[in-house]
């Protein structure tokens, strides 16, 4: 009976520790679901951002806004400037759950406006849910670093 127990016990540990370790292959996901972001970000692809937010959706940064807020400064920000394509470094995932988990990293960003190019380094986190197979941005947080 003892083996029997120990048996039952032994077939259910997978199981509980694939539950609560995430995967690699999931915090992947996250990780390629940023730099998503990123590309339609860089690319005023507003409809591909609109699609990567929860309906409740914040950003914080010096203001905080919605994402339709987000979305609007998309569409001027691109009629004026352009930035470049963010690095992202040193990039670590959290699984709070096995549905939310919260990225952060060092990025360098470098937008160009009427002929200025600016650059520099940027703190960033954001917060993803897993809703209905797709990892959904529900809080992007941006701070720069001041110069040294």
């Amino acid at each position: 009976m003892r083996r029997l127990i120990l048996l039952a016990l032994l077939s259910f540990a997978p199981a509980c520790l694939a539950q609560s370790n995430p995967s690699t292959a999931t915090a992947d996901a996250v990780l390629a679901a940023e730099r998503l972001f990123w590309t339609n970000y860089t690319s005023a692809n507003t409809a591909g951002l609109a699609k990567q937010f929860t309906p409740d959706f914040r950003n914080v940064e010096q203001e905080t806004w919605d994402g339709p807020q987000v979305l609007h400064f998309v569409s001027v920000f691109f009629k004026q400037c352009t930035l470049a394509p963010v690095k992202i470094r040193e990039p670590k995932v959290v699984f709070l759950t096995p549905t939310i988990a919260t990225l952060t990293y060092r990025a360098i960003e470098s937008p160009s406006c009427q002929g200025k190019t600016m650059s520099g380094d940027t703190n960033i986190s954001t917060v993803w849910v897993l809703q209905q197979g797709q990892w959904k941005m529900h809080l992007h947080t941006e701070y720069a670093v001041p110069p040294q």
